[in-house]
């Protein structure tokens, strides 16, 4: 998938997590940013990614270890990452009404995007380090029309939940 659709995963995603878990607008901003941020971070593992270009002394020895759609594209790593992100915002003193909430849209965001590309034909591993790749009896091709449609959907129901938030 591109870019432009995982953000919109992400964006949507964690706008819904927010609603389920009826967290208050100001922590909404939050779980929406770290669905933003976690909607990418799969893909530190390809330097040529969106995610991968802004970060290339990481993403070059992870793609160089562990290749493209490895253990990044994984549950293992999402939870690690997850991990890593609130034991980061713990030991910088964030008050849990911040760093929670980041956490939460950190973990959606990038289960969002292991959806993305198990809906492509690639697949994901998401039990790695087990070779077997998980991929969806439906699939979308990157960047063709029905990629498009489905992130317009998804942009254009998260603008209308921001929006319905804001009244």
């Amino acid at each position: 998938m591109l870019a432009f659709t995982h953000i919109a995963a992400g964006c949507a995603s964690s706008l819904l997590v927010s609603g389920a878990l009826n967290v208050q607008p100001s922590q909404t901003i939050l779980v929406l940013g770290g669905g933003i941020l976690g909607s990418m971070m799969p893909d530190i593992d390809h330097p040529q990614s969106a995610f991968g270009k802004r970060v290339l002394p990481l993403s070059i020895p992870i793609a160089t270890v562990f290749g493209h759609r490895g253990i990044t594209h994984s549950l293992l790593a999402v939870a690690g990452m997850s991990w890593l992100i609130w034991w980061s915002l713990h030991h910088l003193h964030w008050h849990q009404g911040y760093a929670v909430p980041v956490v939460v849209g950190v973990a959606t965001g990038y289960l969002s995007h292991l959806v993305g590309d198990w809906l492509t034909n690639s697949g994901v591993p998401l039990l790695w380090p087990s070779n077997r790749r998980f991929v969806s009896p439906l699939k979308l091709c990157t960047g063709d029309l029905r990629e498009y449609l489905l992130a317009f959907v998804m942009y254009g129901w998260s603008l209308m939940e921001c929006l319905r938030m804001l009244m």
